[in-house]
């Protein structure tokens, strides 16, 4: 048989994906410096830093969880894997990132507000306490973490999975449907997601109900799902956001364009 150089290309990313899975972590961050990062995994050995254990914490229960039940041998997460201090680097990884969480052998997405399944059921849009919804679901960058992963699987604060015997929480019912309610975001997408220009309203809609820490995050956090190109500038503000409706209507040809 006979294949072009664009099918090799293809049979050898699949080979490599089965061979070399990873998992790839989706979370929110913990407040201050409490996370671990890139520059502290240089140093051997490692070391715990008291002042830092419930972010470490959280790194060693996502590293266990990869290895000993979705069976891989890498784990990636955001905390600790970009040098941040490199504006290259820090480019290259935004662009790529939800090309990166698609690639994932899983997404392992950690409700640090959820303690179970029943908490998750409880939580409804506009509530507080005990029905506030889960910070996860409200946050700019967790959208495309949500939609990008093949199979991805919701842990709760206790790291206990949220549906027991499943290793991709994609094909539950129960797990689909509140998340459907909470995000607005429609079954056959929570499913399978395309990313593209297309239903820009619809996409704009999912994401005005998010928040970001830094204002150009708001456009940054988009690139995937609308599968653009755009320059990665941190200090430009709203411009950010310009830059992005600018990129879409170039290729976005109908008049529904600002109806969210």
């Amino acid at each position: 048989m006979v294949v072009d150089g664009e099918e090799r290309e293809d049979c050898i990313r699949e080979r490599v994906k089965k061979e070399l899975k990873y998992a790839i972590l989706s979370h929110r961050w913990l407040p201050g410096k409490q996370e671990p990062l890139y520059h502290q995994m240089s140093k051997e050995p490692k070391e715990i830093p008291d002042d830092h254990e419930p972010g470490w914490k959280k790194l060693q229960s996502f590293c266990r969880t990869a290895k000993d039940v979705h069976d891989c041998e890498f784990a990636w997460s955001d905390t600790c894997c970009i040098d941040k201090t490199s504006s290259s680097e820090l480019d290259e990884s935004i662009r790529s990132m939800f090309r990166w969480y698609r690639n994932a052998h899983v997404c392992i997405a950690l409700l640090s507000e959820t303690a179970d399944l029943a908490a998750l059921q409880l939580q409804e849009k506009g509530e507080s306490g005990e029905k506030a919804v889960d910070t996860w679901f409200e946050r700019g960058w967790t959208l495309q973490e949500l939609l990008a992963p093949s199979q991805i699987k919701f842990y709760g604060e206790n790291w206990k999975p949220l549906i027991q015997g499943s290793t991709n929480d994609r094909g539950s019912k129960v797990i689909m449907e509140k998340i459907e309610t909470l995000t607005d975001i429609n079954m056959k997408d929570l499913k399978s997601f395309t990313p593209g220009i297309d239903r820009v309203p619809e996409k704009m809609l999912w994401a005005s109900r998010r928040r970001t820490t830094r204002m150009e995050d708001i456009a940054y956090c988009l690139i995937g799902i609308f599968d653009i190109s755009l320059m990665i500038t941190y200090g430009e503000g709203k411009r950010a956001f310009f830059r992005l409706m600018e990129e879409i209507v170039k290729r976005y040809d109908r008049w529904d364009l600002f109806l969210w």
